[in-house]
């Protein structure tokens, strides 16, 4: 990998309780300025088919979900056992917290396994971890909740972030129609090739090819995305994809610091 690129190394949180998709949890809680606890939050753990590893993932259900009947968008959210702003607060309790300020009624996934991350989210990894997320955990997400099947989102940062765009890569080379209605890539990186060259040669396999679906790219002016995003974007804006609707949006803070404002951008776009 090429140390020019800022590859954030967040530590994984040991907390996970057991039995796949089981429910066992109660409501999420905040603390500091953060809203209410609004909703549930429910722990579990999955251990994948694909490629044999057992993640800890938590669902939140906002509050309206108890007595609502209407099916929920879901966002899948890598890394959601990754520290942020603390030694208590991961990725999924802070997206979960904007989820509540916001209002927004959608099912968050937060997928632990941080510590895999240079193995899940690039290749040749990315290819099994990907069957896991839309072979197994979100078929298992819809069959247990009230989950709308046609309104996934995938949200990731850095190697995430490169995930995302690979896992859109991936199913539209093998001429699969894409698995998530919308994509939200933060802070790109290169992935496993050593410049966004190779970010580029790895996407171009896919011009011509048919992409019915959304891809937000994010980032900080001072991060990855002028070197790896924009360029991206340019090169996918050029193409020919039929249906796939381009966003961007960039913020100037630090390569983690785009996160949570990337998230928010895509609340406000992908659920208007």
């Amino acid at each position: 990998m090429n140390t020019g690129f800022q590859q954030t190394r967040r530590a994984a949180l040991t907390a996970a309780v057991a039995a796949a998709l089981a429910a066992c949890g109660g409501g999420g809680s905040g603390d500091g300025e953060a809203p209410a606890p609004v909703g549930q939050v429910i722990n579990s753990t999955i251990k994948s088919a694909s490629n044999g590893s057992t993640y800890p993932v938590q669902v939140f259900l906002p509050e309206s979900y108890a007595t609502g009947t209407a099916t929920l968008p879901v966002i899948y959210a890598t890394e959601g056992d990754a520290q942020y702003g603390g030694p208590n607060r991961s990725r999924f309790d802070t997206f979960k917290e904007v989820l509540q300020r916001r209002g927004t009624q959608a099912i968050l996934v937060g997928i632990g396994g941080t510590a895999w991350r240079g193995t899940d989210f690039l290749m040749p990894g990315a290819a099994k971890y990907l069957d896991f997320l839309v072979k197994e955990l979100a078929p298992a997400i819809e069959r247990q909740y009230s989950a709308d099947p046609k309104r996934r989102v995938l949200s990731g940062l850095s190697h995430g972030g490169y995930f995302v765009v690979a896992a859109l890569i991936l199913e539209a080379r093998a001429g699969v129609p894409p698995s998530f209605s919308h994509y939200l890539s933060t802070e790109c990186s290169v992935g496993e090739h050593t410049s966004p060259a190779g970010v580029l040669a790895f996407e171009k396999q896919i011009d011509g090819k048919p992409l019915p679906t959304t891809l937000l790219l994010a980032g900080a002016s001072g991060g990855n995305h002028p070197l790896i995003s924009i360029p991206l974007f340019n090169q996918m804006a050029s193409q020919n994809l039929p249906g796939l609707v381009m966003l961007k949006a960039e913020y100037s803070t630090s390569h983690v610091g785009a996160d949570v404002p990337a998230f928010e951008d895509a609340l406000k776009r992908f659920f208007p």
